[in-house]
């Protein structure tokens, strides 16, 4: 499961907070940049840097917009801590379950540094027919280009 997959659900389960939470968090849009680093099962993880295109409508509700992107496979949650404070988003979860072979357990935090910069902390651990994968990982995203083009 991919770093991006993790961060999707983890702003799914960010949007389940009451709207009065999170209305002041509203971003640029246009292109940003995502600079990802961290650890991966005990390893260094090889550092990525992608872009992707955030529309108004987005930059608008951006916990909101980025968490249509995993409603469909979020599935069954026992465990759901969900703590808005100010400009932070911090959640705990735990999804699935292993007796039937899939286990994901998930913390995280989300800083919202100004309309331009957020910034991620996401640990996850995920069990997997028979095996765990961890990983530790940061994001740095930050808005570079007022236009940009939808792949």
């Amino acid at each position: 499961m991919t770093s991006r997959i993790i961060l999707a659900c983890g702003l799914f389960l960010a949007v389940l907070i009451p709207h009065r939470a999170y209305a002041a968090i509203e971003l640029e849009p246009g292109m940003w940049q995502d600079s990802e680093t961290g650890m991966e099962d005990g390893k260094p993880a090889k550092a990525e840097v992608t872009t992707d295109c955030m529309t108004a409508e987005d930059a608008k509700d951006p916990v909101k917009s980025l968490a249509k992107m995993q409603a469909e496979g979020a599935g069954q949650c026992e465990k759901l801590e969900v703590k808005p404070s100010g400009n932070v988003i911090t959640l705990n979860m735990k999804c699935g379950d292993a007796k039937q072979g899939m286990l994901m357990e998930l913390s995280g935090t989300f800083t919202f540094v100004d309309r331009k910069h957020y910034t991620t902390s996401m640990k996850s651990t995920i069990a997997m027919g028979g095996q765990t994968m961890t990983s530790d990982k940061q994001v740095e995203s930050k808005w570079v280009a007022a236009e940009c083009k939808k792949k």
